[in-house]
Formats: structure tokens, C-alpha cells, sequence
């Protein structure tokens, strides 16, 4: 009964350990590579965590547009500050990290889930 007991807490510890083991291999991107990323100039499908869902295109020299439903775009900047990539535009200001996930980008706020990036498919 002690060998059970001792080996149900070994195999407890290595499996808790598993999601931390995992978490850390998921580093931020640096800034810059974020932004090598995210700044060619091509669209983004972009989801905030409330649902909001609109079109982000970053340019290389530090603009880019925003589209929602309206007919018109809206002027983004983007710059980089220390660890972060900063978008501006009249409706936000935000500091952004990344990380890499399937089909584009998730970005954190702080310790928050924030914009998440899908490059958008152009039909051929």
C-alpha cells in the first residue's frame, strides 16, 4: 500500500508539472519579430476578447488601417516601446505582446488575452 502511495504522489508531481513545462516554451515573441510579422502591408482578421471583430493592416513604415463595418478606414500607428508593440488610432491605445498560434498571432495585454490575429484568406 506505500509503494502505491509513494508512486501516486511521483506520477502527481510530474503531471502537474506538465502545463508549467509547457506555458514556459511558450515565450513571447520579440517586438520585432512580432512586427516583421504583422507589418507586410496584407490584412489581419482581428477578434477582441468581447467579440468586437474588424480588419488590421500594418504598414513597415509605422501606419496601418482599421476596418469594421463602416465604409470608410481608420488610421492606425504602430510603434514599438521596450517589450511591446503599441497600436494607436482615434478609438485605441494599446501595448501589445505576442505569441505565435495557429494561423497568426495572439496578443496579451499585461497578464490579459487581447487581440487575436488570423491572416485573412484571399480567395484566388
Amino acid at each position: 500500500m506505500k509503494i502505491y502511495l509513494n508512486l501516486a504522489t511521483a506520477a502527481a508531481v510530474v503531471f502537474s508539472s506538465v502545463p508549467v513545462m509547457a506555458d514556459e516554451t511558450q515565450d513571447f515573441l520579440p517586438p520585432q519579430e512580432a512586427i516583421e510579422i504583422l507589418a507586410d502591408g496584407a490584412p489581419w482578421s482581428a477578434s477582441t476578447p468581447t467579440g468586437r471583430n474588424f480588419k488590421l493592416t500594418l504598414n513597415k513604415d509605422g501606419t496601418g488601417d482599421l476596418r469594421e463595418a463602416l465604409p470608410f478606414a481608420l488610421s492606425v500607428s504602430w510603434t514599438i516601446k521596450g517589450e511591446e508593440v503599441c497600436l494607436s488610432s482615434t478609438m485605441m491605445a494599446k501595448c501589445l505582446r505576442f505569441r505565435e498560434i495557429a494561423g497568426g498571432l495572439q496578443s496579451w495585454n499585461g497578464d490579459k488575452v487581447d487581440l487575436k490575429l488570423i491572416r485573412q484568406k484571399v480567395n484566388n
